[in-house]
């Protein structure tokens, strides 16, 4: 089975797309509105897997670039909607 993709991995490779696609200016303004979707649920599903009040520095910066790239994504689909 060392070929095969579990959940975890596929999700966890998604959750790297989104946090390229919010850090990339030019993808973020191409991107259509299900991928910036897409994007914003897998940010928010890894956002979910850390517990609150367990805050170790790793967890820290981990927790701050989830929220930042969901920001940056949140912040084009408002600019969309309002365009």
């Amino acid at each position: 089975m060392s070929g095969m993709f579990r959940s975890s991995d596929l999700t966890a490779e998604s959750v790297v797309h989104a946090l390229q696609l919010a850090g990339d200016a030019l993808r973020l303004t191409t991107a259509t509105t299900d991928q910036l979707s897409a994007a914003a649920a897998f940010l928010a599903k890894a956002l979910a897997q850390f517990p609150d009040g367990v805050r170790d520095s790793r967890r820290v910066d981990a927790i701050e670039r989830l929220e930042t790239a969901g920001k940056a994504i949140g912040a084009e689909m408002r600019r969309r909607a309002f365009a």
